[in-house]
């Protein structure tokens, strides 16, 4: 017991002593430290500044994006086709300063971009553009939107090898709302390319995840044709 109490003694001892040594510190340093503090405020301030600047440009970028695809599409049904060749190529133009950016805006860009050459029958620069929107928002839901139509594209170009693949990487991202669609073309290009085997993994993997959708029941029957033409086992 005894022991017990010289070592709590011993202790408040040691606090005053650790806390005169802090004072004595702070008010030998208290200079620096205010210079330190004033460094750190400046930093904080900047840093909001930036992304203040930043999250304005976003958003203007976006709202650029959106009013050339408005001018794009405003009364196209109306329009000739003269008419809508010359939209998309001020489309086109207008939009060159945001296709470089690697966020939101230069994804939007891309998309629209990627849409307009589809239009035109550009396929070649049409997956270009898909390819670099799929890049700049590679975590972002649109990914797998830009890897179906790069895919699209890819077989208007009878590039049946890099379809397949677009297809298989749109179908792999989580929650992809064409994912049923997107297994389902790849089975159908590689039996285009008469690889049977790829053909009926791609079918077989849509109907064991996507038992109960439509597109399962397609499959499934392409798989049964496939057997029946002795083409798999």
């Amino acid at each position: 017991m005894a022991n017990n109490v010289v070592s709590m003694e011993n202790g408040k001892s040691e606090k005053k002593n650790r806390e005169a040594s802090v004072e004595n510190f702070l008010v030998k340093n208290r200079v620096p430290l205010l210079v330190v503090i004033a460094v750190l405020f400046v930093a904080a301030l900047a840093a909001c500044i930036i992304l203040g600047v930043t999250d304005m440009q976003r958003k203007k970028g976006i709202s650029a994006v959106d009013s050339i695809e408005y001018t794009l599409t405003a009364n196209a049904a109306d329009a000739s086709d003269a008419d809508m060749a010359a939209r998309r190529e001020a489309a086109l133009a207008a939009l060159q300063p945001y296709l470089g950016k690697s966020d939101i805006v230069g994804v939007r860009a891309s998309m629209l971009a990627a849409d307009i050459y589809y239009a035109g029958k550009d396929y070649a620069s049409s997956l270009d553009a898909w390819l670099k929107a799929a890049g700049a928002g590679a975590k972002s839901y649109t990914a797998p939107v830009c890897y179906f139509n790069a895919a699209s594209c890819c077989e208007e170009l009878g590039n049946n090898a890099d379809a397949a693949k677009y297809y298989a990487l749109a179908a792999a991202a989580d929650d992809f709302y064409l994912a049923p669609h997107a297994l389902f073309s790849e089975g159908r290009v590689h039996e285009s390319d008469k690889d049977y085997k790829a053909a009926a993994e791609a079918y077989q993997k849509l109907i064991d995840t996507y038992s109960s959708d439509a597109w399962a029941d397609v499959a499934q029957s392409r798989i049964i044709e496939l057997k029946l033409d002795h083409k798999i086992d």
